[in-house]
């Protein structure tokens, strides 16, 4: 559940392992998010030093860890602003330590491809890797970012980190562990078509600004160029050779199932709970039947205090009902429940009870809750004028946090 006020917007928190994984996973996402209004920041763990080098003009830099990550660092500010300006933080940095620690920076573990075609760990990952560093150490950046942006959600990768890059899963225990302890939401990035979906999102209308910062990113893949058939296909060659294709739509799994909605009138309970709102509703009648009956008669002075009193009761209870659960069931155990107690009172004291006197308010008592109980019950259902004022289910949620970031696994890149 977001933790927003009313009064600023919804803050998204994307947690990522290097620069471009932002832009390939969840650049859709992101540029969504902001066009509806929402305060949006990547955390972004090592600038990739790793990460190859593709076009001849920057081949010399490969294997210069920090002449590859200062050339990283302009490649996802562009990236980024080219998606919509989204606040951009580093782990370890300004914004991402406890403020009682000094700065430190994260490196890129490396990775190698396995006999299964998945990433596994490099051996010989940097003693200044995300990998090495104690897993401790990096809950606690992220929880630092997690405060320092007021985050109402946390965005990482799933389990695997989408296609097994030791440093994408170090980063989705790491997210998943500070969101726990911040108590924030957390979702995954996931394949949109693995059917493992919570929420999606339609990125086809941001489809120029991913595909401009995807452009941003040219020592790691080669975009292909707009297909005038299809203006709105996106794809790209990776280092390995291999093409992707950017979805449609992107995803995201919630870390625990959303907590099912209250029910909000009647028709919403389960049979259990309808069949115990009847019961409670009669209970309340009988509980102000007895009170009713018992005073009613009271007067302050001239004032026939007992009887308004007693029907304001009556009236407030199966008004209410009514409309709050829009139940006729409920207002009719409540008017029974009324003159049952009221009978029962009255039989119980014989002929010459005291409680019902031949009197203007024994009469008003005796046929009032009756009379309201009727009138509430034709009281005719206005449900579906609200549900058009509101808009009906199966409307776009324009809110921030009615975006679902949905997006395929993580390509296979550093």
């Amino acid at each position: 559940m977001s933790k927003a006020s009313a009064t600023r917007p919804e803050r998204v928190l994307l947690v990522h392992a290097h620069p471009d994984d932002e832009t390939l996973s969840s650049g859709g996402t992101i540029a969504t998010l902001l066009e509806l209004g929402a305060h949006v920041t990547v955390l972004t763990a090592t600038r990739g030093e790793r990460g190859e080098m593709l076009t001849a003009s920057l081949a010399p830099l490969a294997g210069n860890a920090p002449r590859v990550a200062a050339h990283r660092e302009t490649e996802i500010r562009a990236a980024l602003a080219a998606l919509g300006g989204p606040e951009h933080l580093w782990l370890g940095g300004p914004g991402a330590r406890p403020t009682d620690l000094p700065e430190r920076h994260y490196t890129d573990s490396g990775m190698q491809w396995g006999p299964d075609g998945r990433a596994v760990a490099a051996d010989d990952a940097p003693a200044d890797s995300l990998t090495a560093a104690d897993m401790g150490e990096v809950v606690d950046d992220v929880r630092a970012a997690i405060r320092s942006t007021m985050a109402d959600a946390v965005i990482s990768y799933a389990d695997d980190g989408g296609y097994g890059h030791p440093d994408h899963v170090r980063v989705h225990h790491a997210a998943r562990y500070a969101a726990r302890a911040e108590d924030v939401p957390f979702s995954m990035i996931v394949d949109p078509e693995g059917g493992d979906v919570d929420l999606t999102v339609d990125v086809l209308p941001v489809r120029a600004k991913v595909r401009a910062a995807i452009e941003q990113y040219r020592s790691q893949v080669t975009v292909d160029p707009v297909d005038p058939a299809d203006p709105t296909a996106l794809s790209w060659v990776m280092p390995h050779g291999v093409r992707q294709h950017a979805p449609a739509v992107e995803a995201f799994r919630h870390d625990a199932p959303a907590a099912p909605p209250a029910p909000e009138t009647f028709a919403d309970m389960t049979p259990a709970g309808k069949v115990t709102s009847v019961v409670v509703a009669g209970v309340l009648g009988v509980l102000a039947g007895g009170l009713g009956t018992v005073t009613h008669q009271q007067t302050l002075g001239a004032f026939p205090i007992g009887i308004v009193l007693t029907t304001l009761i009556v009236i407030g209870l199966t008004v209410g009902v009514r409309l709050l659960y829009r139940s006729r069931a409920m207002v009719a155990a409540i008017g029974i429940g009324v003159i049952v107690a009221t009978q029962v009172l009255v039989s119980v004291g014989g002929q010459s009870s005291p409680l019902v006197l031949a009197n203007a308010a024994g009469y008003i008592w005796t046929f009032g809750p009756a009379v309201v109980a009727m009138l509430a019950l034709a009281w005719p259902d206005l449900s579906g004028l609200r549900s058009v004022r509101d808009g009906a289910p199966g409307s776009v949620d324009g809110s921030a946090t009615g975006v679902a970031a949905r997006s395929g696994s993580a390509a296979p890149h550093e």
